[in-house]
């Protein structure tokens, strides 16, 4: 009788309530995205790279992305990226949306195109779409993506009216709404 006391005692001192356990509290994150990939548009094909850092909540990630962008003008996008995924196993879908202005930063080329007196403003950058997530090692992801993105940029500069006997200076605008589909592979870790 005292060695079955002993025993009850014993696995009641040691064993668990599996009923009352902890479950893992959701944490904040912190993840680099490191992303290059090849504009299409009606201009031609371009190439792009982009690095995004921010914090990921659950599903949701919010982070500030700068990068370069060479379809038709070299600019250097600032934008804000937000994404969602989808599933809970390592590998899962997920959408993106970015959204920030454009910095125009001309190649020595296309500096000699134009005249000394134009000017770029900075203009509005969107890129919108959907990817796949492949779990590679902890925390090491590689990203596939697929998405349109818009960049609109604005050229000021004068123009010289030649017509007698009004040689006159004129300024002058034109507006760069550029359309483009983007394919991105990236490495979030």
């Amino acid at each position: 009788m005292k060695r079955i006391l002993f025993f009850v005692l014993s696995v009641c001192m040691t064993g668990r309530i599996s009923a009352q356990q902890k479950t893992a509290v959701p944490t904040w994150r912190f993840h680099s995205v490191i992303n290059t990939g090849l504009l299409e548009g009606q201009t031609g094909s371009a190439f792009q790279i982009q690095s995004v850092n921010g914090m990921q909540y659950r599903s949701w990630f919010a982070g500030i992305g700068v990068g370069l962008d060479f379809y038709r003008y070299r600019t250097i996008p600032l934008f804000i990226d937000f994404r969602k995924e989808f599933g809970s196993s390592i590998n899962k879908f997920f959408a993106y949306a970015d959204g920030g202005v454009n910095f125009c930063w001309l190649t020595d080329q296309q500096k000699t195109t134009y005249l000394a007196n134009d000017h770029f403003s900075t203009g509005f950058y969107t890129d919108l779409g959907l990817g796949y997530k492949i779990g590679l090692a902890r925390n090491n992801h590689l990203l596939l993506s697929i998405g349109y993105s818009l960049k609109k940029l604005e050229e000021n500069y004068l123009s010289y009216a030649y017509f007698p006997p009004d040689n006159t200076l004129n300024k002058a605008q034109t507006n760069y709404s550029l359309n483009r589909l983007t394919m991105k592979i990236g490495w979030q870790f």
